[in-house]
């Protein structure tokens, strides 16, 4: 019962107990002071790895890992689906109804979607999220700071948080194009908040402090990290597993290139010379009988290289050397056994493919044929099918925070709370099921 303005009694009419309240003793959460121990870019930027160049560098090893760049690929194409799509909801007394809307149903919605490029835009920061992440959509106001009139995305490797404040509170990030070479001057200072910050109070404080731009990141929970979180799937990037895919490249090709390339080893007896010759050979020079070799050579290459020589037959006459009484061939060919077409380090490869993908959470059977180095998932539709559903049920957990993006907006500028963004995907079916052989499937 309010006895006065702000002040109520509580505690029922034997226990009366009059608490005040106020805007500056509204209750908020817990606010925790950091302990920054890293050695600060510029004194105030915190390094995002031992030499704040770790998206690079790791982006510069993830362009050399084919099955990385490929599980990559199925990861942000299951995370995008179709693109964004619209949806309503209507409550009903047995549940809630969402049924898919055309953007063009909601003007100012459709103005934004469109001058923004939204799609395109939401693709390249579920990207960044799903390599690092950690994502840095950037929010553009109107004039007076109504309105959200527009939003792209903010390379992640180029974005550094800065130290928080005694509050524990971020209030900046730094965005520099070549961190390597750090320059205050061409580094610029956007102001960051916290996706836990209710909309409303960020908009209050934008118009207050007359800011105009700033970014919300999209980021991971983290775990024991300070600042930036680290990625589950990076953990083959530093075991080990990815430097074994790409040391066996690297292995082969120097093996290649040292080892001796000889197909076949051609024996000659200078007995099929005087045989052939006759009484002439002994007449001719040093130089010619070279010659002659050299010739009978060159026949016998030009009859056993390529395709032309498939099926061929080279006739070669046997001598008897008198004092042995030994048979001798005039003409021998031997094939030269080729030692690096074994499969060498082929299981060893498989197996690092195999735990890089597993670190991803993806199927082997959705980048190959079937499971490396086995037997097992021979890559049917049917595991095909089964891997892509199973991918996609463990998606809502990470488009929601993409998804987040749209409830700013949407909130920001007023729109119909009762539309809802969403990453709709295909799911692959039997033709007996559906005809076109595929479903939607929104989650």
């Amino acid at each position: 019962m309010e006895i006065s303005k702000d002040i109520y009694a509580v505690g029922g009419l034997n226990n009366k107990t009059a608490i005040f309240f106020n805007k500056t003793t509204d209750p908020v959460h817990s606010t925790f002071k950091p302990n920054i121990t890293d050695s600060l870019i510029g004194g105030k930027w915190l390094p995002w790895g031992d030499n704040n160049l770790y998206p690079q560098e790791f982006a510069e090893k993830l362009k050399k890992t084919n099955i990385a760049i490929g599980g990559l690929e199925v990861l942000t194409a299951a995370h995008f689906g179709t693109g964004f799509r619209l949806y309503q909801g209507t409550e009903t007394e047995e549940a809630i109804i969402f049924k898919e809307r055309l953007v063009d149903s909601f003007p100012d919605i459709a103005v934004f979607y469109y001058r923004t490029n939204f799609n395109i835009t939401l693709s390249e920061i579920i990207m960044d999220y799903e390599v690092f992440r950690v994502a840095f959509p950037e929010y553009l106001l109107s004039p007076n700071g109504d309105q959200i009139i527009s939003v792209r995305r903010i390379k992640a490797a180029d974005c550094r948080f800065q130290t928080p404040d005694p509050n524990g509170i971020i209030n900046n990030i730094g965005v520099n194009t070549d961190w390597e070479k750090y320059d205050e001057k061409k580094t610029t200072v956007i102001p960051c908040f916290n996706a836990n910050i209710p909309v409303e109070e960020i908009k209050a404080y934008c118009k207050q402090k007359g800011i105009r731009k700033f970014t919300i990141p999209v980021i991971d929970t983290l775990l024991v990290e300070k600042s930036y979180p680290s990625v589950g799937w990076h953990a083959s990037f530093k075991n080990g597993w990815v430097d074994v895919v790409l040391s066996i490249p690297a292995f082969k090709k120097a093996m290649f290139e040292q080892q001796l390339n000889i197909k076949y080893l051609i024996h000659i007896s200078d007995q099929y010379f005087s045989h052939v010759y006759g009484q002439d050979w002994n007449l001719f020079s040093p130089e010619e009988r070279q010659k002659k070799r050299t010739e009978l050579v060159d026949l016998i290459h030009d009859n056993l290289q390529g395709n032309k020589a498939g099926g061929k037959s080279i006739i070669s006459p046997f001598f008897i050397d008198h004092s042995t009484g030994k048979e001798i061939k005039g003409i021998q060919i031997e094939e030269v056994p080729q030692t690096q077409s074994n499969g060498d380090f082929l299981l060893d490869g498989s197996a690092a493919n195999y735990e890089i993908l597993t670190a991803m959470g993806i199927d082997p059977c959705l980048i190959s044929g079937g499971a490396f180095g086995g037997k097992t998932l021979s890559g049917s539709g049917s595991d095909k099918r089964e891997a892509w559903t199973i991918l996609c049920a463990k998606l809502p957990i990470k488009q929601i925070r993409t998804l987040q993006i749209f409830e700013i907006i949407k909130i920001w500028n007023g729109w119909d709370l009762t539309v809802f963004g969403k990453f709709p995907n295909i799911n692959l079916t039997t033709l007996d099921k559906n005809k076109n052989g595929q479903e939607k499937v929104v989650n």
